[in-house]
């Protein structure tokens, strides 16, 4: 029935009413996102984009910053049930975002031999929000700030 229907002679496109009826396009999407939804959030600069890190990364760390890491922790409280929720590299503790990626001897092993590398001395333990905000306890030039 529809074959013979001509609706126009412009070209077809998805609109949309948030930006007045014009083309839906990833970037704009996007864009609206970082200053609607990341910037109404608390610690939203360090959520914001940064081409110097990889979108992995950046993904990554909204989602340790939103407690959506599955994390054995995370996994029980919403009622998945697990054989244990302790780390299961040393038994020490519960498997917690912070001890997975800070407190663990396995990750501070792996800080340390990475902070030795870089040339910063030794890691600071801190909580992995506090690193975020820049409490590293290491001074690095502007543009390793910037990294990280």
């Amino acid at each position: 029935m529809l074959s013979d229907v001509q609706i126009g002679d412009k070209k077809d496109t998805w609109e949309w009413a948030l930006d007045g009826g014009k083309p839906l396009t990833i970037k704009k999407l996007s864009g609206l996102c970082d200053e609607n939804i990341l910037a109404s959030a608390s610690n939203a600069t360090s959520t914001l984009r940064n081409n110097l890190v990889p979108k992995k990364i950046e993904i990554f760390v909204w989602r340790l910053m939103k407690k959506r890491l599955p994390v054995r922790i995370e996994l029980d409280k919403k009622g998945i049930d697990l054989h244990s929720v302790r780390c299961p590299l040393c038994d020490n503790d519960l498997e917690t975002t912070d001890h997975t990626l800070v407190f663990c001897s396995y990750a501070q092993d792996i800080w340390n031999r990475d902070f030795q590398w870089w040339g910063l001395g030794a890691f600071v333990n801190l909580s992995f929000s506090e690193i975020l905000r820049g409490n590293s306890g290491v001074s690095m030039s502007t543009f390793g700030n910037k990294i990280w």
